[in-house]
């Protein structure tokens, strides 16, 4: 999920000692590295302010059912360099209905083709926050 071709930003900012352990314990909790963990509590909390973070159109390069590649901005050069293909939209998807109040959105799950839909999919596990500790 880190992977620096998706995450191209690279934002820094310095945090107290307690701070970082903290984020490294919440992160391990959920099975996420820290980057994973702060940039899900970042998307959640502009999403609960009314912003969408988000909001341009993720796609994936798909070529004979293989996921080749994810890109907010798909080009031509894009799908030459990687030999051709269609690029798909992502649609996100959570395994049950999410109330950030009540509920952690966890890591999402590989990435998956529905040809029937001609899209692609992200689906993010959701767990009850009282289970956070389970």
């Amino acid at each position: 999920m880190d992977d620096p071709a998706t995450f191209e930003q690279l934002i820094q900012f310095r945090a107290p000692t307690n701070l970082s352990k903290a984020i490294d314990r919440a992160a391990s909790q959920r099975c996420q590295s820290k980057s994973d963990y702060i940039r899900q509590a970042l998307v959640d909390r502009l999403q609960a302010d009314g912003g969408s973070p988000l909001g341009e159109q993720q796609y994936c390069l798909v070529k004979d059912g293989e996921l080749l590649a994810t890109s907010f901005k798909p080009s031509k050069a894009d799908i030459e360099r990687l030999g051709g293909g269609d690029w798909l939209p992502i649609e996100n998807e959570d395994t049950e209905p999410f109330d950030p109040a009540k509920h952690w959105r966890l890591k999402p799950l590989p990435l998956r083709l529905d040809s029937t839909r001609g899209i692609v999919v992200r689906t993010y596990p959701v767990i009850a926050k009282c289970q956070e500790h389970a």
